[in-house]
């Protein structure tokens, strides 16, 4: 066999080793977009709705800064805002135990 007929057996197998390289590599990237479509299509339908945003009181927006309010306002303000979530935690662990037939604890009970 003459020499320039081994030349032509590598080339030729590398070419197909190549062209088999290319072919498994795009089936690959195929299988791969396929996954990140389904993956998109799950994610888009368990996504979550955004979270309501909690509305700011009236007077927020209204009011300087902190530094110019009068301490005993500025304390009154925080106590009955301190007030009113502790009342709002407790309507809703009443309404949530009331949903769940659990009984009413002592401490829910206002004025005892």
């Amino acid at each position: 066999m003459p020499w320039w007929s081994w030349i032509l057996i590598w080339v030729a197998l590398t070419a197909v080793a190549l062209l088999f390289y290319a072919l498994i590599g795009y089936r690959i990237f195929r299988q791969f977009m396929a996954v990140l479509r389904e993956v998109q299509a799950a994610g888009s339908r368990l996504s979550f709705p955004p979270a309501a945003v909690p509305a700011a009181p009236e007077d927020a927006g209204t009011r300087g800064p902190a530094i110019f309010e009068d301490p005993e306002a500025a304390r009154r303000r925080y106590e009955d805002g301190k007030a009113a979530r502790k009342d709002a935690r407790r309507e809703r662990r009443v309404e949530r135990r009331r949903l769940r037939g659990q009984p009413r604890a002592w401490r829910d009970i206002p004025g005892l």
